[in-house]
């Protein structure tokens, strides 16, 4: 700084509120601190800099699994949000391996992250690293799963009525027989879900049959499994509520796989939608989740606590999804109700 000062003409003091924007510094002098920093190709001292200032202007993320589509859009909604605030934002993808989750915690903490955003991985306990932490020293925002004890804000979505929602809208196509392939049921919101399918049917006096229910890993291979188990089944379901994205891949997988055509003999809602979704045919009925609005507002949130604009108690919101009816589930024909019910 002192060489940039040198090369510009002006004082250290006018280059530190330059680059840091911190007192007013006259168009003239801001374009030839600028100029000089441009020539000397100087970068300011990051790691200096942090501790002077204890901010590192970073932010870490730990997202489940970087492959999945799903959280693609939560990470870019987060970036847009930090980015324009002059945050950094680093991933770590934990593979829903809680060990790993504690690894990216940990470094992230080492590194001095400013705050961090994390989608809990699936556990039968609350990870005790994370009942420990402390949120006034980094602010921590959850998104998306929920553990008992956490302290911190939660950006939620609402797994109950979109699923309910989800049921309804086959209830009202004529379907009775409606399945469903679960989440982990040691995730909160995969129980959840199955809480809002039981919900829908009790509502509409349907009794909720046991062998109906599949509890699925939230991938692709398990939902090719649990559906061809229930398109096994005598007498079939005549729709399947499959509670994400990459379930809903396998399960079309399996009615191709087992000649059983959709939405003709099985009908399909996805609870999140993609974009393949309006390209297959059928093309497949889903509900468009808020998940470029999940990680906004989880890093809103959390700049607004780095700003000291939020204060205690923790903030816990929750987002609505919207139906997407496409071809994957019209309405059931009589003949196959009667078969359903035989």
């Amino acid at each position: 700084m002192k060489t940039v000062a040198a090369a510009a003409g002006v004082s250290l003091a006018t280059v530190s509120h330059t680059l840091n924007d911190t007192a007013y510094v006259s168009p003239i002098l801001r374009e030839r601190v600028l100029k000089a920093i441009r020539r000397l190709n100087y970068r300011p001292n990051a790691m200096a800099r942090g501790l002077r200032t204890k901010r590192s202007k970073t932010v870490g993320i730990i997202i489940p699994d970087i492959s999945d589509p799903f959280f693609h859009p939560i990470v870019r909604g987060a970036e847009d949000v930090l980015l324009h605030e002059g945050y950094t934002l680093l991933v770590g993808n934990s593979d829903s391996d809680v060990k790993k989750e504690e690894l990216y915690y940990n470094t992230f903490l080492l590194k001095q992250v400013d705050g961090i955003l994390d989608i809990v991985s699936p556990s039968e306990r609350t990870p005790e690293f994370l009942l420990q932490h402390n949120p006034e020293t980094t602010p921590i925002v959850y998104l998306d799963r929920f553990h008992r004890g956490l302290r911190g804000d939660m950006v939620l979505l609402d797994d109950v009525d979109t699923s309910r929602r989800a049921v309804a809208h086959l209830i009202e196509r004529g379907h009775q027989r409606i399945a469903t392939i679960t989440g982990p049921l040691i995730l909160h919101n995969a129980r959840r879900r199955l809480e809002g399918y039981r919900r829908a049917l009790l509502e509409s006096g349907i009794p909720v049959d046991e062998k109906l229910i599949r509890e699925g890993a939230f991938d692709q291979p398990s939902g090719y499994e649990h559906a061809k188990a229930l398109l096994g089944l005598s007498p079939r379901p005549t729709a399947i509520l499959v509670c994400n994205a990459l379930m809903t891949i396998g399960a079309l997988h399996a009615t191709f796989d087992l000649g059983v055509s959709c939405p003709r003999e099985i009908a399909l809602v996805s609870f999140s939608d993609m974009e393949l979704f309006d390209l297959v045919r059928p093309s497949v009925t889903a509900f468009k989740q808020p998940v470029y609005e999940l990680g906004a507002k989880a890093a809103e949130i959390l700049v607004d606590r780095l700003k000291g604009k939020l204060r205690a108690p923790f903030r816990r919101i929750t987002l609505k999804s919207e139906l997407v009816p496409r071809e994957s589930s019209q309405a059931v024909r009589k003949s196959k109700m009667l078969a359903a019910a035989e």
